[in-house]
Formats: C-alpha cells, structure tokens, sequence
C-alpha cells in the first residue's frame, strides 16, 4: 500500500514546511501545485525537496483556483498508482493526529474513502491579548503548535480515496466518486488562522481569487469588496484593504476548545456533518456502473 498526497498551494511560506515534513512521515508520494505563491512559498518546497525524495513538485499554474486542480494533479501521476493505494487531499495547514498509514491499514477492502474530523484552530481575544503585548510569539517563523491553541471540531469532510480501476475522476471534477465511506473519522489539525499578518494574508489572496472567477473561498469574501473589481479581469494583482480585515476573523475563546499539546482533543460528533453511510455493496456496485456508463459514452463519442 503507498500513500499519494495531493498539496495545491499558494501563499503559505508560514505552515509550508512544517505541513509537507510532518506528512512525509506517512506519504510515500507528495505531488505539490503553487497556484502561483509570491511569499516564498514554491522556493521552500523546491528546497524541502532536495532533502525529502517524497515531495514531488510538479508545476506552477498562477490560473484561476478551482477544485479540479487537484484532478489534474492525480492524472499527471496516475501511473504511479496500483490497485489498493490511498490517494490524499492534503492541505498545505493541515498536520495529521493519527497516523494516516496505520489508520488507512486497517480499513476493511470495502470500503473506498476517508472523512477527516476537523480541529479547526482559531485566533481568539486571548490571541490578541498576547498579541499586542509581545507580537513576535505570533512571528511566521514560531511552529504553529506553540502559538495556536484555540480549536473546536465542528468539519468534517473527505481525505483519502483508494484506488482500484473502477475509480471515476473526470478531469473537470473537483473530487472523484470513490464509492463507501468508512464510517470513522481520521483526526486532523487545521491552522487556517495563525497570526493577524497570515489573516490578512489569507483574505486578500482568497479575495483576488474570487476576483479572478474562482468559484471558491466563499467562506473569505467579502462581497463589498469583491463588488468593486470587474471579475472579468483577470489582470487584477491588488486589492486594495484597509489591512484590518483580519479583526473580524477574531473568535472568543470563551467558545472554543484549549489545546495543552499533551495529545488530549475533544471530539464534537454533534458538530461535524454525518459521514455518508450506506451499504457498501450496494453503493460500489452502482461506482461500478457509473465507471461502465462514463466508458460507454467515451466509445460512443469518439465513434461519432
């Protein structure tokens, strides 16, 4: 069984290196896109690569963020795949609390895919109490565990699929249809906001995507702002913020979980959507169909 993991990119020179060395301790393949970094970002990873055979950078592509980036990438290095592999949507500020290679080993044959529970970690009150009285606990260069602390699971969403031949995904698809989920989570960390500088750095580059068409980071707009770019001009490069938009992504930490790094999370099934469940048989058999279906128009088209 090898593990083949997915990182698309951009702007992330502040988690980059830790995200890609914690992960090349259970990958066997990590296939990197920078959709188009100017922080430094797609220098660290050329450099990580040198030393981690693992991590494979294939390209830079500064197009429009959208989902199937990530189709493009699982076709590019398809061959390296066997039947039985696990495939990954790995996040560039995602670090792992299971071990992806002993918890993906023990998945019973019929089932197809993973779902992550998410710990998503926040910039809180306290944050910013620390913050404005010692700002360099907050530098891009301090690990990200020793300066962020404040979580609560409440996503959940898919991370692994396994390959076999059967695998339907359309290179204009965001995600495959992998087949039965198996119904418990691996348990994941997510640093989405680390520091009032990363913040800010965050919502202006999800911002300019939205600006340039990308039909994502719908959680990161900011429609008064996007309103005043003509989104039909992918020529944009700037925005022009106030540079205090990072203040609203501050969460009271009164409502969110501590993390003490002693290895202890808590585990909010009642916040996470539900893992799809179903019956395995049933649902690979119609993966099956719809693989035979998708074969049978291809024929039909090139045909006429």
């Amino acid at each position: 069984m090898k593990i083949h993991s997915i990182c698309v990119i951009k702007d992330e020179s502040d988690i980059i290196e830790q995200t890609l060395i914690s992960a090349v301790k259970w990958s066997d393949f990590i296939y990197v896109l920078d959709n188009g970094s100017t922080d430094g970002t797609w220098e660290k990873v050329l450099t990580l690569s040198q030393e981690y055979q693992q991590i494979i950078p294939y390209k830079q592509d500064n197009c429009a963020h959208h989902q199937a980036l990530g189709a493009d990438v699982f076709h590019h290095y398809l061959a390296n795949s066997l039947p039985g592999d696990w495939w990954c949507r790995l996040d560039a500020d995602e670090i792992y609390i299971d071990d992806p290679r002993h918890f993906l080993a023990e998945i019973p044959q019929q089932y197809q895919a993973v779902w992550a529970a998410s710990f998503q970690y926040f910039f809180t009150d306290k944050d910013l109490e620390i913050y404005n009285q010692q700002p360099s606990i907050y530098d891009d260069a301090v690990p990200v565990e020793k300066k962020c602390h404040y979580y609560l699971n409440n996503w959940s969403e898919a991370r692994f699929f396994r390959y076999d031949h059967n695998l339907v995904w359309d290179k204009d698809q965001g995600w495959p249809y992998f087949g039965a989920i198996y119904p418990f989570r691996i348990r994941l960390k997510h640093y989405q906001y680390r520091s009032p500088q990363q913040i800010q750095k965050r919502i202006s580059v999800r911002l300019l995507a939205r600006a340039r068409g990308s039909q994502n980071f719908i959680h990161e707009s900011q429609v008064e702002v996007v309103n005043k770019i003509h989104k039909q001009d992918a020529s944009v490069t700037n925005l022009q913020l106030s540079g205090d938009e990072w203040k609203a992504k501050i969460k009271p930490a009164a409502q969110l979980d501590y993390d003490n790094n002693d290895g202890v999370y808590v585990l909010r099934e009642d916040l996470m959507p539900n893992v799809p469940v179903g019956n395995p048989l049933l649902i690979n058999k119609m993966r099956i169909m719809k693989r035979y279906f998708r074969r049978l128009k291809e024929l039909v088209t090139v045909s006429k």
